[in-house]
């Protein structure tokens, strides 16, 4: 008995082909990174909204940062920034509050309450800024593979 000769042909790899190696010259980590940081604008901007009145140091610290590290692919960080620009040092403690605290001589320094400002802003805005990424990430991607030639 002899086995039956299975034969394919694949067509269109020349396209397909095409397609990828456009792809990290048209869609790019400098084109990601923008695309990030102009949707995360609402999220910024309703954070800002909702820092206690008397915080504006962590309200103004509120931005993005460019991701940074081998094998984190294309990234941004949006919260508080920490340097000697921004002073979102204390962010943290706002956000989430503090224990008792009592420091070595036994003097007793109080703790401070949550005043919930990000979580709120990430919530009220994340559908917001996922659908911004999607539809920005679409037009590049519609945009620039309109003139690739598959003939």
């Amino acid at each position: 008995m002899m086995a039956a000769k299975n034969t394919f042909q694949f067509q269109g790899f020349k396209e397909v082909e095409q397609l990828l190696d456009a792809l990290p010259k048209r869609l790019g980590e400098k084109t990601l990174q923008s695309i990030l940081r102009k949707n995360a604008r609402p999220l910024i901007q309703r954070g800002r909204e909702l820092v206690p009145r008397n915080k504006g140091t962590v309200a103004k610290s509120l931005g993005t940062i460019a991701g940074r590290g081998a094998g984190r692919g294309t990234s941004v960080y949006v919260g508080p920034r920490r340097s000697k620009a921004f002073n979102g040092y204390a962010a943290h403690l706002i956000e989430f509050g503090t224990a008792p605290r009592v420091r070595k001589d036994g003097r007793a320094t109080g703790s401070m309450p949550a005043q919930p400002f990000w979580r709120p802003a990430f919530e009220q805005t994340k559908d917001q800024v996922i659908a911004g990424i999607r539809l920005d990430i679409k037009a590049v991607l519609d945009g620039n593979f309109k003139d690739l030639n598959f003939d």
